[in-house]
């Protein structure tokens, strides 16, 4: 088990020490932090997840007034 977890903190590990590079890469090249943000903030989640849910509601509403001839 602890040899899991070891796995674990190493992958993670890994992940942070990768998305740190990319973001000093972008600051190297002359980014702007508001796109920076920008990107992470459209990309998360929460956000997909009402992308999803907004699409399922216009294909019901599409396929009720289809069926129902309104």
């Amino acid at each position: 088990m602890q040899k899991m977890w070891r796995v674990v903190v190493t992958i993670v590990l890994i992940m942070i020490l990768i998305g740190i590079v990319g973001i000093a890469v972008g600051f190297l090249t002359g980014a702007d932090t508001a796109r920076i943000y920008q990107t992470a903030e459209n990309n998360n989640m929460v956000n997909l997840i009402m992308r999803y849910y907004e699409w399922i509601i216009q294909v019901f509403n599409t396929y009720k007034a289809a069926l129902l001839g309104a």
